[in-house]
């Protein structure tokens, strides 16, 4: 620490108010225009990379985007290159990551974003070190700024200070004056500047504020004994129907430091046990299934203060000279969404390029004017990240008062339609990534080949990630199977909301023309059962064909109705009960994992196979199952030969409501029915948009075809 004694007498004199990495960052980008910064900290560094009650949030996870990056390593040449050695890792992304966007998991594929991933205490203590080094920046600790010092006409020329160290002036701690050319506030969410600048007669700012309710819980683990991965960290992003996030970051040390949310209110525990337990109700149990057998470090830590919060100084009409506010004091933003830190280091090159522009070549002489120009610049700076974090958390319930500008709601469709895309569609993902890294403006995501795209709308379904999560159930639960993959997470979602309503969605099609019923029997029918037999019905939903089955085989047969999602198997549980069907057992399983039992003479799947992507293996493993003889039957939709593929995307809005999507036609169950059958057919109806393949498994004659229409 510079002595206090010390006064430069020559040249231009800056004060940086607030050490934090906002602080570090203005005291750089000045240090070489000015004779002397003066860089103000209210609290005591430590010696080591240690937490520091100033830097509260340290105790949470933090990510270096490449905004981030790029300004620090133009702020501190060769900064980045010293993280890496002191531990700090790269991450890939999204190739080392698993990534849940609201939109679903994004595909893994490699790519220029990197993000250095460590602790905030060692972050901050390598850019203290390099700022140690400038000659012309001192470093006053323990002691606090409590006002400005106001000029002639509409100017700032000094700051008041106060030493809080004990016992370090004999005057008590009154508040002394520090003359400055410049003062800049960068102290962070609970910046006094707008209090100042009432203080000297001048407006306070407006503030646009987004408060999700969201709250944090924090701790660092050791990975369990013998654990491998291909992944290096883990992100699950919340959505307002399910709202807990949750993060892994790998940091130095072979560490892990893990961090779960709550919005809306909801506040994860502070201890270690009931923190693992809080991960499993994330939106996937991939960070769960990580960090359940890994090791607590040290305490679980709580931060609640997340809200957006942005102070429009640049609307300010009359403004004094020689005064700026940077960093979080101007836009402060929910810390999940990671840009805090990148938003310091674009504006500190703000302040940087417009020094070398405006000062007087060997002089340090700053000119008047200069801050008042630099609002603007900074707000845009802001914008770029309130695009992500203000606008994303606008979408859960009471984050903002009344309801939403039309061209609030507008840009959330979009958004929303985006993230979807984003999950499979790489030229969406790169704009996506782009915006979130600052590296490009939010204007990105309405390039003409990303809206082209975001407009198509998705094609194919996520891809598996990780593992899906076991629904909780009530009650006596069906049996389930092995472990569930992750398939398609998004069409749990879907039919656990639309189970109760799925079976009146379904009688809509009859409005149309289509008789679902009569293409149900025809395809149990197609079964030929007999009684005793044991039947397998696929995806068998809310259970309409499994009193149809219960009859074929008799009170001595067994149905077996498999189906993903619990709350579709309630609704079949329902109808099971009615109609006591003493013979129909349910199992809740993923049916490119399900195990089937022995002797199965049938396996039907009725609208269902076309929502799998692996349906080629669920029909693989049916003809394993099946005894010889026994039948394969699969009735679905399929597309018309005669339909042109320019109006395939017109499909959408009948396809939606049942959680598919226009790729769905590029599924054709019917092939592998025919490819691993002894005897097959096909029989079609609706004018070719509903069929019934039927597949005999081996041993049961010669291999023939027939087809057959209606």
């Amino acid at each position: 620490m510079t002595d206090r004694s010390t006064r430069p007498q020559d040249g231009s004199r800056a004060v940086v108010l607030g050490g934090s990495l906002a602080g570090l960052c203005a005291a750089a980008a000045l240090a070489p225009h000015v004779a002397r910064v003066t860089l103000v900290e209210r609290d005591r560094y430590p010696d080591e990379p240690r937490w520091r009650r100033g830097v509260p949030q340290a105790r949470h996870t933090h990510n270096l985007l490449g905004a981030g990056q790029r300004s620090l390593e133009v702020l501190f040449p060769g900064l980045l290159g010293e993280l890496r050695d002191l531990g700090m890792v790269e991450v890939r992304m999204p190739q080392d990551m698993l990534l849940m966007v609201p939109g679903g998991w994004v595909d893994r594929f490699e790519g220029p974003h990197v993000v250095l991933s460590g602790s905030r205490d060692l972050l901050d203590w390598a850019v203290r070190r390099r700022l140690r080094q400038l000659s012309t920046v001192e470093i006053l600790e323990e002691t606090e700024a409590v006002g400005l010092v106001a000029g002639q006409g509409d100017t700032v020329h000094g700051v008041l200070l106060r030493d809080r160290r004990p016992g370090a002036r004999a005057d008590g701690g009154r508040p002394y004056e520090q003359r400055a050319d410049l003062v800049v506030d960068a102290t962070g969410r609970g910046s006094r500047a707008p209090a100042w600048l009432k203080e000297l007669g001048y407006r306070t700012p407006d503030e646009s504020v987004v408060d999700a309710g969201c709250a944090y819980s924090t701790c660092i683990l050791e990975p369990a004994p013998g654990h491998t991965a291909d992944w290096k960290c883990i992100l699950l992003q919340s959505t307002p129907q399910e709202p807990r996030s949750g993060i892994l970051n790998p940091i130095e040390n072979g560490r892990w430091m893990v961090s779960v949310a709550g919005l809306g209110g909801e506040r994860p525990p502070l201890d270690h046990a009931g923190f693992v337990d809080f991960a499993r109700g994330l939106r996937s149990t991939a960070l769960y299934d990580a960090i359940r057998d890994a090791k607590p470090l040290g305490d679980v830590y709580g931060s609640g203060r997340t809200e957006n919060r942005w102070r429009h100084f640049e609307r300010l009409t009359r403004w004094p000279d020689r005064f700026l506010v940077l960093g979080d004091a101007v836009g402060a933003f929910n810390p999940a969404y990671g840009q805090g830190i990148s938003v310091a280091g674009t504006s500190a090159l703000v302040v940087r390029k417009a020094l070398e522009r405006a000062v007087t070549p060997g002089t340090g002489r700053i000119p008047d004017g200069l801050t008042g120009s630099l609002r603007k610049p900074i707000a845009g700076c802001v914008e770029a990240a309130w695009m992500l974090s203000g606008n994303a958390d606008l979408a859960y319930p009471g984050a903002s008062d009344g309801p939403l500008p039309l061209a609030a709601r507008l840009g959330k469709r979009y958004t929303d339609r985006l993230l979807k895309v984003a999950t499979t569609d790489r030229t969406v993902a790169m704009a996506l990534l782009d915006m979130t890294h600052l590296l490009a403006p939010p204007r990105a995501v309405l390039r003409p080949r990303v809206l082209a795209s975001v407009l198509r709308g998705p094609r194919n379904p996520p891809s598996p990630a990780a593992p899906l999560p076991a629904p909780t159930r009530t009650g006596p639960p069906p049996t389930r199977g092995e472990p569930m993959t992750t398939e398609s997470e998004r069409m749990v979602k879907v039919y656990r909301k639309r189970a109760k309503r799925y079976d009146l969605t379904s009688n809509r099609l009859y409005l149309i023309g289509q008789r679902t019923m009569a293409y149900k029997h025809l395809a149990l029918e197609q079964l030929a059962l007999r009684p005793g037999d044991t039947v397998v019905d696929a995806g068998c939903g809310t259970g309409h064909n499994l009193p149809m089955l219960a009859e074929a085989v008799g009170p001595t047969g067994r149905v077996i109705g498999v189906d993903l999602t619990d709350a579709m198997l309630e609704q079949a549980e329902d109808r099971v009960r009615r109609a006591g069907l003493s013979q129909v057992s349910l199992v809740q399983a993923d049916l490119t994992t399900y195990e089937y039992p022995e002797n199965v003479r049938g396996i039907s799947a009725c609208f269902s196979l076309t929502l799998i992507s692996e349906y080629a293996k669920v029909i693989e493993r049916g003809y394993e199952a099946l005894a010889p003889g026994g039948r394969w039957v699969v009735l679905d939709y399929r597309l018309p030969r005669w339909w042109p593929d320019r109006l395939i995307p017109a499909l959408g809005p009948m396809i939606a409501p049942f959680g598919g999507d226009t790729s769905m036609v590029q599924r054709h169950p019917w092939e592998p029915i025919q490819e691993g059958a002894a005897r097959h057919r096909v029989l079609t109806r609706y004018g070719g948009w509903v069929y019934v393949a039927v597949g005999e498994a081996a041993g049961s004659g010669a291999r023939g075809r027939v087809e057959a229409s209606g």
